[in-house]
């Protein structure tokens, strides 16, 4: 499983240098074959090859043809990138996925358990700055406490 967040580096020719942290969990778990993808918020979704063709089939079904599920693999699968990883421990990024995440020198990789996650810089602070306000209420719904319960914290903690 894939925790934490870390700064990575993506040198001239688009390819990130994956944190240690993320590199060891990926040799231990065999995971050199990767598939990057639009995400959501202006990030790339970064899945490992059986994480993927997961996500695959629960995207497939008897509706393929509903406009808003096309809309959906249109956007997931129209954009994706198989790549692996060098001798170095890098992936490649498509060009036209550093430009949908804003991505230019400085990323920011962050593990969410069954998958990673390729930001810029800005972007991962910016989201970050947006759900601040809304942390203690996501955690309440969560871990079962009502979201009033998690509100009136929020006056005790001012």
């Amino acid at each position: 499983m894939y925790y934490g967040e870390s700064s990575a580096s993506v040198d001239d020719k688009g390819r990130l240098n994956v944190p240690v942290q993320f590199r060891s969990v990926m040799d231990v778990l065999d995971h050199d074959t990767w598939f990057i993808t639009r995400g959501f918020d202006g990030a790339l979704f970064v899945f490992h090859k059986e994480k993927w063709e997961e996500v695959l089939q629960e995207s497939r079904g008897t509706r393929l043809l509903e406009p808003r599920i096309l809309d959906f693999r249109r956007m997931l699968v129209g954009s994706v990138s198989k790549v692996k990883r060098d001798r170095q421990g890098r992936l490649s990024i498509p060009a036209h996925l550093r430009e949908y995440a804003g991505i230019d020198r400085e990323a920011i990789l962050i593990g969410v358990e069954d998958h990673l996650e390729l930001w810029s810089k800005d972007g991962w602070r910016a989201f970050q700055a947006r759900q601040q306000a809304q942390y203690k209420a996501m955690a309440a719904e969560l871990f079962g406490r009502p979201a009033s319960a998690a509100n009136e914290g929020d006056e005790r903690d001012a």
